[in-house]
């Protein structure tokens, strides 16, 4: 059974997805500092290099725009990009910044819904389906009541939520997003740098991990009840209880952990986590266990590491250039198996991962897409 538990905080919230009593994801929003995608400003262009578009849109870091990008195709005439220094130009972040680096933008102004992105056609209608979607009859149901439902100027994105919904649902959300884009029409004329349309952290959260087999939302503070109610197909609730929301569901302890640099294995092993600037670097370690092992005894160790690897880089969203060192193995054999079963762990991740392979030092190399900060240990 899953459950989502959101804890208002003073400088924000914690959203905790849990499944069978076991915490599985942690998203920490801070007021602020929370993530931006999604969001859309008035930006004024500041400088133009080469490929980029640099703009103010009132924040502490310039955004910025690849105009090489095939979205940013309504940015040209004949060739000719039509931007220049000065000009206001109407932006939505796609990617948060990171460290000293601005947030990226686009000027293909979409609008998310649960079941379907829609946009502004930049070259052609067209109706995608989530690459995660291979059931093929699936695919072409969902295609063919895109082609029906999707007005003329726009394109789409099915995402994984839209499968198995009927059409009048599809069509419902279709009609609310359409009405959000007329709403939009008075943006040419805000000054510039403004923002123009930022929701609020917990309902973008919300839309991230929101699907069908969440069985309830709990949350701590009635204004969050209020806000999230009207948002969500799923049942929610507001915590009647004097006993703080995670350790009225017996999380705390696992809460707790995520501070720990070493994480213990059922085994006796444990792994180390290191943050660095350049890369996240994971030592798995034999620990309480015998040091002589045999060849089977190392593997069987390093699979227990693979998944609690696998678990703690979704809990701890850590991303970028990750490097594993696992307990080495002799045979090329072990090593396939041990990576086929790291890249089936993480297909539990919604997070987008790509595990690369072994050095020629005998490091397990892998990337994570960055989609918003790491935890930040703040319970």
């Amino acid at each position: 059974m899953k459950k989502i538990l959101i804890h208002h905080r003073k400088d924000g919230y914690l959203t905790a997805l849990i499944e069978n009593g076991r915490l599985v994801e942690l998203i920490q929003d801070t007021d602020g500092q929370g993530s931006l995608v999604g969001n859309v400003y008035a930006g004024i262009v500041k400088k133009i290099n080469t490929g980029f578009i640099f703009l103010d849109i009132g924040l502490d870091h310039q955004a910025f725009l690849d105009t090489r990008d095939s979205r940013e195709k309504g940015l040209f005439f004949d060739g000719k990009l039509t931007v220049k220094q000065g000009d206001t130009l109407v932006v939505q972040i796609i990617k948060d910044g990171y460290n000293e680096k601005g947030p990226v933008a686009t000027s293909n102004i979409t609008v998310a819904g649960r079941f379907v992105v829609l946009s502004k056609s930049v070259d052609g209608d067209k109706i995608n389906i989530s690459k995660k979607i291979t059931d093929s009859e699936e695919h072409d149901r969902l295609h063919s009541m895109g082609k029906t439902l999707v007005p003329s100027g726009f394109s789409a994105i099915f995402r994984t939520e839209a499968v198995g919904r009927n059409e009048h649902d599809i069509a419902t959300e279709i009609k609310i997003s359409m009405s959000k884009f007329d709403e939009h029409i008075p943006w040419a004329h805000v000054k510039a740098p403004a923002t123009l349309l930022a929701e609020p952290a917990i309902i973008k959260t919300l839309r991230e991990i929101i699907s069908d087999d969440i069985h309830e939302i709990v949350t701590d503070c009635a204004d969050t009840y209020d806000k999230i109610r009207h948002d969500s197909a799923t049942k929610c609730r507001l915590l009647d209880s004097e006993t703080p929301i995670f350790e009225h569901f017996f999380i705390k302890t696992q809460l707790d952990k995520l501070r720990d640099r070493r994480v213990w294995l059922n085994s006796g092993a444990f792994i180390i986590i290191d943050q660095t600037e350049a890369c996240v670097v994971i030592d798995v370690n034999t620990g309480k266990s015998t040091s002589k092992q045999s060849d089977s005894a190392k593997l069987k160790v390093n699979f227990e590491a693979a998944k609690e690897i696998a678990q703690q880089l979704r809990l701890r969203n850590l991303s970028g250039i990750i490097i594993i060192d696992f307990i080495t193995m002799k045979t090329r054999e072990d090593i396939a198996a041990l990576t086929d079963f790291l890249r089936a762990e993480l297909t539990k991740d919604r997070i987008p991962t790509v595990v690369v392979g072994m050095t020629a030092l005998g490091l397990m190399e892998m990337t994570r897409k960055r989609t918003r900060a790491a935890f930040g240990g703040i319970i």
